[in-house]
């Protein structure tokens, strides 16, 4: 909002009405049913999606409330809530320049919340090591190019193996690359329950990272001209927004590749080498830029106040929590943020972040890296570019990367092999029977893996409301129950090709 008249006394934030307090409650709670949106879009009635009734409870509140921040009560907690990005960010900066800020946290879907490490300055400029990292970047981009399944696809654990490594690379260099506790204990920091946990863990990972911060030869970030008494918080700030960006962010932008191609389909034979690579750079940087404005990592973020300050006409009282539900008020204002700086979504603070805009440089170039040569496919879950999701949790996403230099149909032998739109992938002609016997084999594995989800989804209660959600769940186990008769037959022929 504007500046107000700041002659008026300051005044206490207005409170909103009960039920606006439980329609904000249900929009968060209904952020974790991600299948609450299925039946609405199977009829076509858009509308009813979270993230329509969400914006729609949103609009109606900003129109009491006049669009200024509104006290809430929710099953979350009762909190603060800036009603538009611009007061969100200057409440914010409010909190910082009277020293009265304190935790800042992450709220996840479930309603958990995540430890967020301080924004600090990082006096150092970015172009060396955007040039440094490009060596590391390669290497991780081609060991998980090389560790895909016969079909293709990665596996998440082996991603966020990845990605954590080469998080570690670009900021504490090479010699950090193998220690995964520093990651375990960065994460683990981030899941304290209480301030005593935080503080065991914290000082535990300011131990793990010593080595690496005193190095006589540090690389990555670490050897940058730092002082002392910044040190350890630039590094651990930096880790953790570039293993966000990397492990999360890159994924869904190169979900968003498939929908959105890094480059027209035109002829590049006819095309210059150099013209090529700047143009697949240029795809990767809008793909990432893309993947924070839709889904933003820290989607909701809540800031403690622990010391009163007034911001315009309204007093913030000591205690106070300011949620910045960022994801929703971006939605919110469609047209607002979209040309924004990326890096935003990466970091709570209302300032600029180095880390956070070197946190975007290294999961831009994981994807040009990662689609240099190869094709990415996403097998799940399907994604269309009119009706891409609210919401696209990284953990859900299942990617296979396709050889660039093999035609659909034919993949290439050994991993790598390059999966078709629906994720089969046809074997090769002249193999063993054994050949053929492991494949069905694997082909059954997979069809009762699928029936066990099916029939989990069917078994959640969400379904027991009305008619509709019993038909349903009906409609679910017909579907698992095929798919288990489909595996047993596949079984049959695996075990009659075996003998």
């Amino acid at each position: 909002m504007n500046a107000s008249d700041t002659t008026t006394a300051p005044r206490r934030p207005a409170t909103a009405w009960p039920l606006e307090n439980a329609l904000i409650s249900a929009a968060l709670a209904a952020q974790r049913v991600s299948w609450i949106d299925a039946p609405a879009r199977a009829l076509g009635l858009k509308p009813f999606t979270r993230q329509h009734l969400t914006r729609q409870v949103l609009a109606q509140l900003r129109r009491t409330t006049s669009g200024r921040p509104t006290r809430l009560r929710t099953a979350f907690g009762t909190f603060l809530m800036p009603l538009s990005a611009a007061d969100a960010a200057g409440l914010i900066r409010g909190a910082d320049e009277a020293d009265a800020g304190g935790t800042v946290t992450a709220l996840t879907a479930e309603g958990r919340r995540l430890r967020l490490t301080p924004h600090v300055t990082l006096p150092v400029p970015l172009d060396a090591l955007h040039v440094q990292m490009r060596a590391a970047v390669g290497e991780e981009a081609a060991a998980i190019h090389a560790g895909r399944h016969t079909d293709g696809s990665i596996a998440r654990a082996d991603w966020c193996a990845h990605t954590a490594r080469l998080a570690r690379r670009i900021v504490l260099g090479d010699g950090a690359a193998d220690d995964s506790l520093v990651s375990a204990i960065l994460e683990a920091t981030a899941r304290s329950d209480d301030s005593t946990e935080y503080a065991a863990r914290a000082a535990a990972l300011r131990r793990r990272l010593d080595p690496y911060v005193h190095d006589a030869h540090p690389g990555g970030l670490a050897a940058a001209d730092l002082t002392d008494d910044t040190r350890d918080a630039v590094l651990e700030h930096a880790l953790e927004t570039v293993t966000r960006a990397l492990t999360d962010t890159a994924s869904q932008a190169l979900a968003l590749v498939t929908v959105q191609p890094l480059m027209p389909n035109t002829d590049r034979t006819e095309r210059a080498e150099e013209a090529d690579r700047t143009e697949r750079a240029e795809g990767a940087e809008r793909a990432v830029s893309e993947a924070l404005h839709r889904y933003p990592p820290l989607a909701a973020t809540v800031h403690e106040i622990r010391a009163p300050f007034a911001w315009h006409d309204l007093t913030v009282a000591t205690g106070t929590e300011i949620l910045c539900a960022t994801a929703w008020l971006r939605d919110l204002d469609e047209t607002q943020g979209h040309g924004d700086d990326p890096s935003v979504s990466l970091c709570a603070a209302p300032a600029p972040c180095a880390a956070a805009e070197l946190a975007v440089l290294a999961a831009t170039e994981l994807v040009r890296a990662l689609t240099q040569h190869a094709e990415p496919i996403v097998l799940a879950p399907h994604l269309t570019p009119d009706a891409l999701p609210a919401t696209l949790p990284a953990a859900s996403l299942r990617i296979a990367l396709a050889d660039a230099d093999h035609p659909a149909g034919h993949p290439p032998h050994g991993a790598g092999a390059r999966p078709v739109a629906d994720g089969y992938v046809p074997p090769s002609a002249g193999q063993s029977p054994a050949h053929y016997a492991a494949l069905t084999a694997a082909g059954a594995r997979s069809l009762d893996e699928h029936a066990r989800k099916l029939a989990d989804c069917a078994h959640q209660p969400g379904w027991n409301h009305d008619a509709f959600g019993e038909h349903c769940r009906m409609t679910l186990l017909a579907h698992a129950e095929r798919c288990a008769r489909a595996a047993a037959d596949a079984r049959r022929a695996a075990d009659w090709l075996t003998n």
